[in-house]
């Protein structure tokens, strides 16, 4: 009877799960459609905000949830990683989305930093104030990220043609908002929630493997949602390329190393892509 009432307790948070992939599938479809029917293109804008709000959404409720395990230091080191965030960002939008988009990976932040803490989760040096540990991380991940950073710029180089070479200063400024903010958003919070909420109901390696599914697929999928329209094989190539290269590093990295090292493995991808005006 016993054993009976935990597989259902068991199978009705991995219908949870199962939702949650729903409701992002369900928002991303609806901005596909929402931007055809507005006829200005703005395909990805729209996914990518979309399911950003729909990720902070939940880290609202899970700091409403765990409000009386809030400290002040996750506040004040993603008031940090938010400036520098801001910082970049602005550099190539306008203030009112520079400011959006930082809050979002604030709120991002401080909801994951209330969800990690167990062996089985993503960490953070920032979140541990593990400042000694930081030159380590930053080294590694630049170590790690450069075939991959050559291996990207490569393929940006043979698609788009000629190189229109950008300052190395403003590359670098630049590749920090995506590397802080996507870590945050889509791997450091999301994963963490999916380790949350399976924890102890299945077996270890399922909860891996489905914490890694959510922090990979989601984010690689928003980066080419008009292309679903034009060229389906296309699409399914890139979301298995983009997966596989690119997503699933960042989250093992993560998952094995901390957010730190996957921001540093980020942001040079997207330095050395800079520097070539991709």
């Amino acid at each position: 009877m016993i054993e009976n009432k935990t597989n259902k307790t068991n199978n009705k948070y991995l219908i949870y799960t199962i939702l949650i992939f729903i409701a992002f599938i369900s928002i991303y479809y609806f901005s596909v459609v929402y931007t055809l029917s507005m006829e200005d293109n703005k395909f990805m804008y729209r996914t990518w905000s979309w399911v950003e709000y729909l990720i902070t959404l939940f880290a609202i409720i899970v700091i409403i949830k765990k409000f009386d395990k809030l400290r002040f230091k996750y506040i004040g080191v993603g008031l940090i990683l938010i400036s520098i965030n801001f910082l970049s960002f602005h550099q190539r939008t306008d203030l009112k989305t520079a400011i959006i988009g930082s809050f979002v990976t604030l709120i991002g932040f401080v909801g994951g930093c209330l969800l990690t803490g167990n062996e089985n989760r993503n960490k953070s040096l920032f979140k541990n104030l593990n400042i000694k540990a930081l030159p380590k991380a930053f080294l590694l991940g630049i170590l790690i990220a450069i075939p991959f950073a050559l291996l990207n710029f490569i393929y940006f180089r043979l698609t788009i043609g000629t190189v229109q070479y950008m300052n190395v200063f403003k590359a670098a400024l630049l590749a920090l908002e995506p590397g802080i903010s996507e870590e945050i958003i889509f791997r450091f919070f999301i994963m963490n929630a999916i380790f949350t909420l399976l924890d102890n109901r299945i077996k270890k390696k399922y909860i891996v493997f489905i914490s890694f599914f959510f922090g990979i697929v989601p984010h690689s999928l928003i980066h080419f949602s008009e292309l679903w329209i034009s060229n389906v094989s296309a699409a399914f190539f890139m979301l298995i390329t983009t997966s596989l290269l690119f997503g699933l590093p960042m989250a093992y990295l993560q998952y094995k190393k901390d957010l730190e090292t996957a921001i540093t493995f980020h942001w040079f991808i997207d330095f050395i892509r800079f520097i070539g005006g991709y």
